[in-house]
């Protein structure tokens, strides 16, 4: 006995694969049937996660993580999944938002027109016979939950978490170990979807996760014009928060929200709407209720249409006002920590940061709100409100791009600012890109060469032999013999990995947890493999402190490069070496 699903290929060309009732076991590909076309067409990535899925499935890996950024379709992919994989038991989806419940059901529903979807939430609860249930967390993750109780385990193969960063939280474990998803003989596949791999509180996903399977970061999806492109502008204030202190890995709210809170400030953000956002439907992230209400009062004041959401609203009253910021009646919706996770409104091209945060995850989940792509929206312009600091930095938008987080992107998008960036990078290596102020000071930079950045990193000297340079943030970077190098490079999962290039390739050679673990095994592969290089990167040795020689002046001269008075050998050579060829 088998079961089949239809797969589309990019162009016209598809199959139809044959499994047996064994859920997910080696596919026989046959012609195409009429039935196994899908309702909704996929983007070419979303084929290739769900590609991606099947594959490392069936190489053994059964706990999966995919990372897309908001506004990506991560929902489109799931919905798919009942007629990708033709389960003939039950799928699971896990949410802990009503708004995350209701919007995976629609479209799961879209996709599959004669499954039956069904709620278990509070209230809600689905029939045991249904063929997808769309369950909330906090109903079923309660300690001693009967409900969880009553759900077969062996009836769900395939199971979904969306938001899936909060997926070591005790309520969700208790709900996966249920499932017996941990088992080591386990049959089932366990994909989680999220913006982020990274927690607030730094806990790491691998507790739950085997892997990440498929990934495209922000810049790509807005490269491929599938999300809006991000235009920024940095307004900063006289507010000190040096004192507020730090939970978790960001601000403490009530600390947070009586600094910031304050009449002058919120003006400032009526402000900032009128110079850079006027016309533009606009978000406005408070930190608390009483700032929502607070800044709500300040736009109205100013005679500019304003709302205000919050979680203590009753449903109704949402949505609302939701209902008349879709419409237009409502210009600028104030709200805290209620639109950063399952809000869906394309619309929206504007987003102010009246709220500072260290947490990169609640930062993009902020910005993702508005990268969506709708008729007539060029792009979102975010604007970061940010206050004096003296021992925390605040996520802004640059730093999301590999800038300073103190970089005024001057209202230009990031595409630019990262096109800038990469030429710099490309052409102007000796640039120190990270510590430029905005794309002005970029252009002036390019143009000089600052001497101690061809120095080895302070950070590192205590534990390093060898002359190693900065190459970018989060990258080191040891120039070899005719252009070769050793790298490096930290990696979406917080480690950090040792790479040779070599005759224009890349050899991946090991990862490490910190950044003294991969100087040291990086340095111990010198001097093991490549021993006739020993000379040449040794930080300590005479030559490099004396002057650069007319060849290699005149090396830098001809790539039209400035070259500064005083430029050692050292220095000469690690320039010469990062040029490109």
């Amino acid at each position: 006995m088998v079961i089949e699903f239809g797969i589309n290929f990019t162009g016209s060309s598809a199959v139809t694969v044959r499994y047996c009732t064994e859920p997910l076991m080696s596919p026989v590909i046959l012609e195409k049937t009429p039935d196994t076309v899908n309702t909704i067409q996929l983007r070419d990535y979303q084929r290739q996660c769900l590609h991606a899925i099947l594959s490392r499935y069936r190489e053994g890996i059964r706990r999966q993580l995919v990372c897309l950024p908001t506004g990506s379709g991560k929902t489109v992919i799931f919905a798919d999944f009942p007629r990708y994989f033709q389960m003939k038991n039950q799928m699971l989806v896990l949410a802990h938002r009503q708004e995350l419940l209701d919007q995976a059901r629609e479209k799961i529903r879209r996709a599959n027109p004669d499954l039956r979807v069904e709620i278990e939430q509070a209230g809600r609860k689905a029939d045991p016979d249904c063929d997808v249930v769309v369950a909330s967390v906090p109903t079923l993750g309660r300690k001693g939950s009967r409900r969880l109780s009553r759900m077969d385990p062996d009836r769900f193969y395939l199971i979904v978490v969306d938001e899936a960063h909060h997926s070591t939280a005790a309520t969700y474990k208790r709900v996966l170990n249920h499932f017996g998803v941990f088992d080591e003989d386990t049959k089932k596949l366990v994909v989680g979807f999220t913006a982020t791999p990274k927690r607030g509180d730094g806990q790491g996903l691998e507790a739950v996760y085997q892997e990440i399977t498929f990934s495209r970061d922000i810049s790509e999806m807005i490269a491929a014009n599938y999300l809006a492109p991000l235009a920024g502008y940095r307004v900063e204030t006289d507010v000190d928060l040096s004192r507020v202190r730090r939970r978790m890995g960001d601000f403490v709210t009530s600390q947070l929200a009586a600094a910031v809170n304050i009449g002058e400030r919120n003006d400032l953000v009526v402000d900032v709407y009128r110079r850079y956002l006027e016309g533009r439907p606009t978000l406005c992230f408070c930190v608390d209720v009483a700032h929502v209400k607070s800044v709500t009062t300040a736009f109205r004041k100013n005679g500019i249409p304003a709302a205000g959401i919050t979680g203590e609203m009753e449903r109704s009253a949402r949505e609302s006002i939701l209902r008349d910021f879709r419409n237009g009646k409502i210009r600028v919706l104030a709200n805290c920590m209620v639109l950063t996770e399952g809000y869906d409104e394309p619309s929206v091209s504007g987003i102010i940061l009246a709220r500072p945060t260290q947490s990169a995850l609640l930062y993009t989940q902020m910005i993702g709100r508005g990268t969506r792509l709708y008729p007539g929206k060029e792009n979102v312009t975010v604007v970061d409100v940010v206050d004096a600091t003296r021992d925390h930095s605040l996520t802004t938008l640059p730093e999301l791009f590999g800038l300073s987080g103190e970089f005024d992107l001057q209202g230009h998008t990031t595409d630019y600012a990262r096109s800038a960036m990469e030429w710099a990078r490309a052409h102007r290596p000796w640039v120190d890109v990270e510590s430029t102020g905005s794309i002005d000071d970029l252009r002036y930079r390019c143009q000089k060469i600052d001497l101690m950045c061809l120095e080895t990193p302070a950070e590192i000297k205590s534990f390093s032999r060898f002359a190693w340079v900065r190459s970018g943030k989060g990258c080191f970077r040891l120039g070899l013999s005719d252009g070769n190098a050793i790298t490096i490079t930290r990696t979406i999962l917080d480690n950090w990995e040792v790479s040779l290039r070599h005759s224009g390739r890349d050899l991946e050679l090991m990862h490490h947890k910190s950044v003294p673990e991969a100087i040291e095994s990086a340095e111990t592969y010198v001097a093991g493999h490549l021993p006739d290089a020993v000379g040449l990167v040794l930080r300590d040795t005479r030559w490099r402190r004396q002057p650069a020689t007319i060849k290699q002046i005149q090396l830098l001269k001809k790539k039209h490069i400035d070259v500064p008075d005083g430029i050692t050998k050292g220095q000469a050579s690690h320039l010469i070496g990062m040029l490109p060829v």
